[in-house]
């Protein structure tokens, strides 16, 4: 029992650190253009 709630709190803290981590590289893809020039038109 003891196990488990280990597991699912370390479980879970890895999984919120990996959304986290995938969430800002998400958002820091928004701002680099693959091409390079011109500048990427989909920036807001």
């Amino acid at each position: 029992m003891l196990g488990f709630l280990f597991g699912a709190l370390f479980g879970g803290a890895v999984g919120v650190t990996t959304m986290c981590l995938c969430s800002a590289a998400s958002e820091a893809d928004r701002y680099t253009d693959p091409q390079g020039y011109p500048p990427n038109k989909n920036v807001k």
